[in-house]
């Protein structure tokens, strides 16, 4: 699975707009990021009217817009789902995932503070705080960037906590080996993944070893 940094901060320090800042040096360095906004109310992902939200209106447990540049669905929940299985399902194909929220999640964590907005950096501070974006200096240890450093987290970011990843790019059949293309080998991660991730959304699944037996009825 990929890491998960959470940026946090107090309302209107600018967490959002560090992210979109960040989010492009990544871009452009050629990683693959995801992003989850923690929301806790109630929602409408489409424009009343639409075609969409029409069908959600009616009653559609899941709705999906699909177009040759990308998808956007919407689907009925019974619970808030846990950042671990939200991973799983929908960002285990990227490199880093990027969540606004969640301060009291065990993820790593990038606290947003802006002195000229005022008050005091976020309470409670623990273990999972890794760095600091401020305008001020912060009475820590740990690593502080100003508002405008964002290659230097980025930095940061890639050298402490993103690792090469590896997918298995050939499987052992009864005539030998089955070489995989690139394509083929993350078709299969997916497939798999977005399976475990359904039936068993408690599991660890950082850590996989897939073994394939089929039989003669």
């Amino acid at each position: 699975m990929p890491p998960v940094i959470s940026f946090i901060a107090r309302p209107n320090h600018g967490k959002t707009t560090l992210l979109e800042k960040l989010l492009a040096e990544l871009s452009r360095r050629g990683l693959r990021v995801g992003v989850i906004k923690h929301h806790v109310h109630d929602f409408e992902f489409d424009k009343k009217g639409k075609d969409t939200w029409r069908h959600k209106q009616a009653g559609a447990h899941t709705v999906i817009l699909s177009s040759p540049a990308g998808i956007g669905m919407t689907r009925d929940v019974e619970y808030d789902i846990p950042i671990p299985e939200l991973v799983a399902r929908y960002f285990h194909d990227m490199d880093l995932v990027c969540t606004e929220g969640y301060k009291w999640e065990g993820y790593p964590k990038v606290e947003v503070f802006r002195r000229a907005i005022g008050g005091e950096p976020l309470a409670g501070r623990n273990a999972t705080w890794a760095a600091f974006v401020s305008d001020a200096r912060i009475a820590t240890d740990l690593p502080c960037f100003g508002l405008d450093d964002i290659s230097p987290l980025a930095d940061f970011l890639i050298a402490t906590y993103m690792k090469k990843r590896c997918v298995t790019s050939s499987l052992e059949g009864a005539n030998g080996e089955i070489a995989l293309d690139a394509s083929e080998a993350r078709y299969l991660e997916n497939v798999v993944l977005t399976t475990l991730a359904a039936l068993r959304p408690q599991e660890d699944l950082r850590h996989l070893t897939l073994t394939i037996c089929q039989h003669d009825c």
